[in-house]
């Protein structure tokens, strides 16, 4: 009975065993890149985003330009910080999931691309881009970026086969 505890435990995944971290360095860094992404963007939303073209200069944050922008950006911060929240907790996303987050992820940089360059808020001669709006697009993409390689990780992870136990 003695010596059948311990493998019973083992078995029964008792507590006093060291557990083997599910997260590859890999993941660490795809974690990473979402969560500072996840942090930038919302002080990137703070930040000018537009300037007066005239002499004034007055200036735009992203919450004064367009309203589906700032829905997405959100929705893309929240995306954010859960894969750096999983990555943390040893669940880093995979499957369809990480193929919808990517997607996403491009649909918000076109709708930036197109909010900063092509039809910016109060007219394309009224108004000129300041800083913010790079600023954005850097955390999205930093969040793209490491959702792309939590992608690539779990195909990896795939074709290599379960870990041993």
């Amino acid at each position: 009975m003695g010596s059948d505890a311990p493998s019973r435990a083992r078995h029964l995944g008792a507590g006093w065993l060291p557990a083997r971290s599910l997260r590859s360095s890999r993941d660490n860094l795809a974690g990473a890149l979402a969560g500072a992404g996840a942090l930038l963007l919302p002080v990137a939303m703070f930040l000018p985003w537009y300037r007066d073209a005239d002499a004034d200069g007055g200036t735009l944050v992203a919450w004064g330009g367009y309203w589906f922008v700032i829905a997405e950006m959100l929705v893309l911060f929240l995306i954010g910080a859960g894969l750096a929240l999983g990555v943390l907790a040893g669940r880093p996303l995979g499957g369809p999931a990480v193929h919808v987050v990517i997607g996403f992820a491009f649909l918000v940089t076109i709708t930036v691309v197109i909010a900063l360059f092509i039809v910016r808020p109060g007219g394309n001669a009224a108004t000129v881009v300041a800083f913010g709006g790079y600023v954005a697009l850097a955390a999205n993409g930093m969040i793209k970026g490491g959702t792309i390689l939590m992608a690539v990780n779990a195909r990896k992870q795939m074709a290599s086969g379960p870990a041993p136990a």
